[in-house]
Parts: structure tokens; sequence; C-alpha cells
């Protein structure tokens, strides 16, 4: 499937750099820049943990050259093809991101990619539902729990890009009588769709989730609603404040308040669905794991050295994508690409309450990043296939979308 992705995203981005405007690829390339030098941050990092650096190896490598009697040059990581495959993955959902970005500058192009990720969302949730519903064998397997949990994710997601889709949908139905041609009897079956592909997201949430990610949906929720108020009402710095430092208040009561915080750590202390034993064997090896890491991708390996003794035969990822950035990144790493997703969701927040007409666009886009963020530090699954994707394609149409351009045809 990774594989099958990444050619995708290839051929999608040969055909978009073939086929855009000037106009439009300068206006691409004002903000893809700065973007690109951001996410080359961990492109680098990966490179460097799998370079043969004596210097920075991983002492596991002179515990296998003591073993073999035979010189190696080690490197950060512990496990370079997995780090490879890792990369290539990263690299991947990059691809994607910058692919919307590009396909998103025209609005029109942008409402296709609105309305096909709300529509990717609500058939996820459908899914879900059905296996809640029938109790289908596959989806209760163990071997599936991730896929399963990933597609609880996506619907979280759904819910917010499903409602940016309706708030669309109702600000050009308020809008009909400056463009004759919107067909008012279209807008409203549009907006029907929104509103069945919401109840769907709402729904699957409501039935299958546990609190932890009602919480993360929640806080999107808020976020986006919190918008569509300061600008329907008008509300000034002040208004603005009155919003946002409850919110900011109550996030950090919650977690203060979390009983875990100071045994586990701040990555591990909020994992809602992993086993105890896999939390405690999370714990051993973050708290082994040197500054550097142990090499992107590499914590099944390393995990199957720190497994328990009574037999545990299988090797399940880490319980949160926090601790397995920091196992693997290193805690640096992780805090970097924390403080990344921050500045992200005020960029993205401030165009929003810029933006005009089109200012749903950068809401979801800062609400989905909000409720990510605080998925990172509860599950794992964040980091799937496609949580990351439909994250990925999001985040790239709300970049495209967070600012007006004219288009000048050349």
């Amino acid at each position: 499937m990774h594989g099958i992705l990444a050619g995708v995203a290839a051929v999608g981005i040969v055909i978009v750099s073939r086929t855009m405007r000037p106009g439009e690829t300068q206006f691409f390339l004002s903000f893809a820049k700065r973007a690109a030098m951001l996410v080359a941050i961990p492109t680098l990092w990966m490179l460097v943990q799998v370079l043969p650096l004596p210097f920075l190896a991983h002492p596991i490598w002179s515990s296998a050259e003591t073993a073999i009697g035979y010189p190696i040059r080690g490197s950060i990581s512990i496990d370079i093809g997995a780090s490879v495959m890792a990369l290539g993955f990263y690299l991947t959902i990059v691809a994607v991101a910058f692919w919307s970005a590009a396909v998103a500058v025209d609005r029109q192009r942008a409402e296709w990619i609105l309305f096909s990720l709300m529509t990717a969302t609500a058939l996820i949730g459908f899914a879900v539902a059905a296996n809640h519903i029938f109790v289908l064998p596959y989806f209760n397997s163990k071997t599936s729990v991730f896929e399963r949990t990933q597609g609880i994710d996506c619907v979280a997601m759904g819910v917010l890009i499903a409602a940016a889709a309706g708030i669309r949908t109702l600000e050009r139905y308020e809008t009909r009588r400056t463009s004759p041609g919107r067909s008012t009897s279209a807008l409203i079956r549009t907006f029907a769709a929104c509103a069945l592909a919401l109840v769907i997201c709402v729904a699957v949430l409501w039935m299958s989730v546990p609190a932890g990610t009602l919480v993360a949906a929640g806080f999107g929720v808020v976020a986006l609603a919190s918008v569509v108020l300061i600008r329907r009402l008008g509300l000034g710095s002040w208004g603005i404040a009155a919003i946002a430092l409850p919110v900011v208040a109550i996030a950090g009561f919650l977690a203060a308040s979390e009983p875990d915080l100071n045994t586990k750590g701040f990555s591990l202390a909020f994992a809602t669905e992993a086993p105890a034993s896999q939390i405690s064997m999370s714990q051993r090896i973050l708290g082994d794991a040197p500054l550097r890491g142990t090499g992107a991708g590499t914590f099944a390996a390393i995990a199957s050295i720190y497994r328990d003794i009574e037999g545990q035969t299988a090797v399940f990822p880490a319980p949160t994508a926090a601790a397995a950035v920091a196992i693997e990144l290193g805690r640096p790493m992780l805090w970097l690409i924390v403080a990344t997703m921050a500045g992200s969701i005020y960029v993205l927040l401030r165009a929003s309450l810029r933006r005009g007409r089109d200012s749903f666009y950068p809401t979801a886009g800062a609400s989905c990043l909000i409720t990510l963020s605080f998925l990172s530090f509860m599950n794992v699954e964040v980091m799937g296939s496609a949580t990351a994707m439909i994250a990925a394609a999001t985040l790239g149409l709300a970049f495209a979308q967070s600012k007006s351009r004219t288009v000048r045809e050349q």
C-alpha cells in the first residue's frame, strides 16, 4: 500500500506540475518554500540516522561488533532498512500535502478536494459503524486493532471536514444572489450531503470511541465553532481572548490533572487504549533511548529486545505517536515537531480570521491539526497511512487557501 500511494503521488505531482498556469505556480511557490524548509528538518535527520557515523552510533552496534568479532561502522539507526522505509513513507505523505496544495490553489479545485475528503471520511465512518453493528470478524481480530483505531481517527477529522463543508455551503447559499449561475436546489442537496456525512461521523464517534478521542475531536470542534462565532459576531481582540483563554486553560488543566504524568512522562501519560504491558515496555525503551533516537521506524526492532519474558509473541507498535517519535527520532525532535504544529495552528487560525468567504479552509486545517495534536499523545494510529494521507491533504488544502490571490493569465 505504501508503494501504491507513492506511485500515485508521484504521477499526480507530475501531472500538476505540467498543467499549472504560471500565476498558480508563482502563488504556490510563495508559501511552499517556507513549508519545504520545515518538512526538510525531519528528512535530513532521518538521513543522518542511517549514515555510518561511529561517533554517533547506537551502542547496539558495539555489542554486535563484539559478538561477531568483526568491525562494524554503526549508525544511529539500529535497523537501517526500517529507517529507509520510514523515510520513504514520510516523503510520500509530504508529497501528498504539496500535491493537494498545488491542486487547491484554484478555488474550484479546492472545493473538489474538500468534498472528496468529506466523502472519504464518511465512507470510513460507515465501515467502522458497520463493524460496530454487525461485528465483522476481520475488524475484530487482534491484527486489525490498528486499522480500526486508525479509521476512528479519520472519522474524528471527518467531523471537522464535514462541518467545514457545511459552513461553505451555507455561505454560498447566503451569497447566491451575487452569483446568478448558482442553483439553489443544488446548494440544498449539497448541504444535505454535508449533514449526512456529519451525522455519520458524529454517530461513529459517539458509539465506538474512548473518551480521550472524543476530547480530542471536541477541541477541534470548539476551535472551528469559535472561528465561526468570532467572524459572525465581528468580535475584536477582547472577544478572541475571551474564547481562547478558557479553552487553553481547560486543556492545561486536563493535562496537569493526569495522574500518570509524573510516572510515565508526557508522551505516554495519555495513552488510552494500549495494554499496561505495552505501556510499561515502551516506558523502559524510552528511558534507555538516547536523545538522538534509535532510528526512524525501528520501534518494532527494539521492542523485540524489551518485550516480557513471559512470552509475548507479537510486537505491537508504540502506545502513542509521541512515544514512537521520541524513541525513534529522539526527544528534541519530538518537541520540535510539536512546536511546528503549534506554529502551524496559529498561522492557520490567524489566516481564517483574516480570510474572506473561503475562511473555512484554513479553519478546517487548524481544527484538524488541533485534534491530531491531542491524538498524537493518545494513540499511534495517527501515523497510519489513511490518517496521515487525509491529514496531509487537508493541511495542503488549508495552506493553499489561507490567503487570497489574483491569477494573472499569461
